[in-house]
């Protein structure tokens, strides 16, 4: 990878870690955080280039800003229903299954935009790239996942923590 695509992200990862806690919602600027700690992941997975990086990042923004929004938009669907159970209303089944066609139709939307930003990339990724990319979600989410565990699994009382075998 190229020296100046990891210099940038260093300076960019210094510069944001030196800024004062920003009051947005829970966790304060964790969300800022995470999205450079994407974006160092992505450019080492895909061994961006620097012109693929500045091409390939402003797409990728553009997608997310796109996810957000059928994400909100699933909220939605789900709102009534929350409410409804909250309250303790009855729900009929013909209201469940019409929230089912719903979530489907957004799951169907959600990998519509995914395939289409895939795709889209081939302007900016060679194939092995592409791949990489479209391997790398699930993979990140993964990670985090197993992450999340060992770091908050509860410590059994008396003894030794156990290590995990290879």
């Amino acid at each position: 990878m190229n020296k100046t695509v990891i210099i940038i992200i260093i300076l960019m990862c210094s510069n944001l870690f030196a800024q004062p806690g920003k009051s947005k919602g829970p966790g304060g600027q964790y969300s800022e955080r995470m999205e450079m700690m994407l974006i160092w992941k992505l450019t080492d997975e895909l061994e961006l280039t620097e012109d693929q990086a500045q091409t390939f990042f402003p797409l990728m923004r553009s997608h997310q800003k796109e996810v957000m929004e059928l994400r909100r938009e699933e909220k939605v669907l789900f709102q009534p229903m929350y409410e409804k159970i909250k309250s303790d209303e009855k729900v009929g089944q013909s209201e469940v299954n019409s929230l089912l066609k719903e979530i489907a139709k957004m799951d169907d939307k959600k990998t519509k935009h995914r395939v289409k930003f895939i795709k889209k990339s081939s302007e900016v990724l060679e194939p092995s790239q592409q791949l990489r990319l479209l391997m790398f979600e699930p993979r990140m989410k993964s990670e985090v996942q197993t992450q999340m565990r060992e770091r908050f699994k509860p410590y059994k009382r008396g003894g030794k923590k156990k290590e995990r075998r290879p």
